[in-house]
């Protein structure tokens, strides 16, 4: 059973940097052992990351001064809970997600205005509509933090979170990725969403 911990932000605008310093130090820790409460509180919990991720390695670097020792260093898996427990099964999945925002969450201006907000800035200022399907708030932070997520496996590199070690991103096969959009390619699927039925959307953006 994974080690549960608070993890708390005090700035919004350096998530990325306080992140990087807050998990580096469990990175040598087996996959999934730490589970960190984001949202929420240990007692009433809302959303965790569990850490290390399983994209997370050691890499055969040598003696090679500009080396980097690691690979995607501060991927983890994003936990959503429910009622204090946590929600297991495909509930979260970006399928999922997309579908429960075509069929309960696509018209809502004040919806959207929270999605802005959140792709933006990591932040969630405004009163959440109570909608349908997934809890409104719920699924704003899981999307928040499945986009800080998608950021740091696709976005940025050590230099941009400030990581106290090097780190490259890297495939399962141990080529090197070139950086990629993050967080925009949810976002846009989102944005079809809201001229397009999902069948449509999935074709125009296969992975979803």
């Amino acid at each position: 059973m994974a080690i549960k911990k608070e993890l708390h932000i005090n700035n919004p605008k350096e998530i990325y940097k306080e992140l990087a310093q807050s998990l580096f130090p469990y990175a040598n820790k087996p996959a999934g052992s730490h589970l960190f409460v984001v949202e929420g509180t240990l007692k009433k919990p809302i959303i965790g990351i569990r850490y290390p991720g399983k994209k997370v390695m050691k890499r055969e670097v040598g003696n090679r001064a500009n080396s980097c020792p690691w690979a995607n260093l501060y991927d983890f898996e994003v936990v959503a809970f429910r009622n204090g427990k946590e929600v297991t099964g495909s509930e979260f999945t970006f399928s999922k997600i997309l579908e429960d925002y075509e069929q309960n969450k696509k018209g809502s201006k004040d919806f959207w205005k929270c999605l802005e907000e959140m792709y933006l800035r990591n932040e969630l200022t405004r009163k959440a509509p109570k909608l349908k399907g997934i809890d409104s708030v719920l699924f704003l932070l899981m999307v928040k933090w499945i986009w800080i997520q998608e950021d740091f496996n696709y976005r940025f590199g050590w230099e941009d979170v400030c990581s106290p070690a090097k780190y490259v991103l890297q495939n399962r096969t141990g080529t090197r990725t070139s950086k990629g959009a993050g967080r925009a390619k949810f976002f846009a699927a989102l944005i079809l969403l809201n001229h397009f039925d999902y069948k449509t959307v999935k074709k125009i953006i296969p992975l979803y």
